[in-house]
């Protein structure tokens, strides 16, 4: 299994460099990777500000975009600023997200925190989803929004539906079309704001607001059929426990040690390797290393998440037996709680997918770092 995972790695990063997914390093905790006209970052700290002729894909600690993307953005971090223009889609996902964009496709954004500024002008259509959500934008087709506090002083050329806990409009609000508000009470409409179509108000209590962001209250324990899924997964990742302890238990702790770097490689071999997969089939004769490929990318994948839970399991451990000797059953025990409390965090609203998204790449990204040339270096020093 060693070896099928260590020929992932060095396929992706071979074959990537044979068709043009080259690599370089922005500074002490950044990596960015050329793929023809996309361009792939992750690290600590990402600032881009030079065009982009195709597709962007960041992930870091702090993203900023002050730039123009002539393709799709996506952009994933604790801190994210996007501004400049975007000649496609952006997709955005971070715990605080400001925007300030010219946006000619749609614009889909999620957060803790989520600023749509003045500046922004999404030619399509706009969603937000976020703990509190503030729009200052320009939405030409419609504009959906979703959060526990919704504050609306923007200009919407079509409809505009809401659900939250709170709404409030402000005076700068325009609405050519109507808003339909789901959520406890009717909106106040103050002096100077417009809405032409009127306002359509659907009474909603705590539960069904929940059951409308995806999070329903009444399944909120595991269902038989997730118990049955979250055992098999257990069962496995046991077994790849056991049968390699050593290698699984430093792989684990190389997210602790590198996390960040971790992140960048891990979303270097997301997102490459399918790549490289198109272009051997491509290629007609790549075909059955293509065949290949697929299976062991989609355990690589599968042992990122279980090396995530590992990490959390022995973070675990160390708190609860602080210099006590550990058992294999208190190490199964722990491994079951850590991908327990992975499963848990996806169905937190709102960011619950972006922190099992980064949980995902941190784990491929130490995976492969260890299995690197059989080495135990973190990503810092490989």
């Amino acid at each position: 299994m060693k070896r099928a995972i260590r020929g992932v790695a060095l396929a992706a990063l071979a074959l990537a460099a044979v068709t043009g997914c080259s690599m370089h390093v922005d500074g002490e905790d950044a990596v960015s990777r050329q793929f023809g006209s996309d361009y792939f970052g992750a690290g600590g700290t990402l600032n881009l500000t030079e065009a982009v002729e195709g597709d962007a894909f960041l992930a870091g600690g702090r993203v900023s975009v002050a730039s123009e993307i002539k393709g799709d953005l996506v952009a994933a971090g604790g801190e994210v600023s996007i501004g400049g223009a975007v000649n496609d889609d952006l997709y955005v996902a971070g715990g605080s997200v400001q925007v300030d964009a010219l946006v000619d496709g749609n614009a889909r954004v999620a957060g803790g925190e989520v600023s749509v500024g003045p500046a922004t002008v999404v030619a399509g259509a706009l969603s937000l989803t976020g703990g509190r959500v503030q729009f200052d934008g320009n939405a030409h087709k419609y504009l959906q929004a979703s959060g526990g506090s919704v504050r609306l002083n923007g200009e919407v050329h079509g409809d505009a539906e809401v659900r939250a806990e709170e709404l409030v409009i402000e005076p700068g609000t325009r609405i050519a079309g109507k808003l339909v508000y789901r959520g406890p009470e009717a909106p106040v409409v103050p002096e100077g704001a417009v809405i032409a179509g009127g306002v359509e108000f659907h009474e909603r209590g705590t539960r069904d607001y929940a059951e409308d962001t995806g999070t329903h209250v009444g399944e909120s324990e595991p269902g038989v059929g997730s118990v049955v899924w979250l055992l098999g997964v257990f069962i496995a990742a046991a077994l790849f426990q056991m049968l390699f302890p050593r290698y699984a238990r430093e792989a684990a702790a190389a997210i602790g040690r590198a996390p960040l770097q971790s992140i960048g490689l891990g979303l270097a071999i997301l997102v490459c390797v399918p790549f490289v997969g198109v272009v051997l089939l491509i290629t007609i004769i790549g075909i059955p290393l293509a065949l290949l490929l697929i299976p062991l990318y989609l355990l690589v994948l599968f042992l990122g998440w279980v090396t995530a839970a590992l990490f959390l399991a022995q973070r675990g451990l160390q708190a609860l037996r602080p210099q006590q000797p550990v058992t294999t059953a208190w190490r199964l025990f722990a491994l079951f709680l850590g991908l327990l409390a992975l499963w848990l965090i996806g169905k937190i609203p709102y960011v619950g997918d972006l922190i099992a998204f980064i949980a995902l790449i941190a784990g491929i990204g130490a995976l492969t770092w260890r299995l690197w040339d059989g080495r135990t270096a973190t990503p810092a020093t490989a």
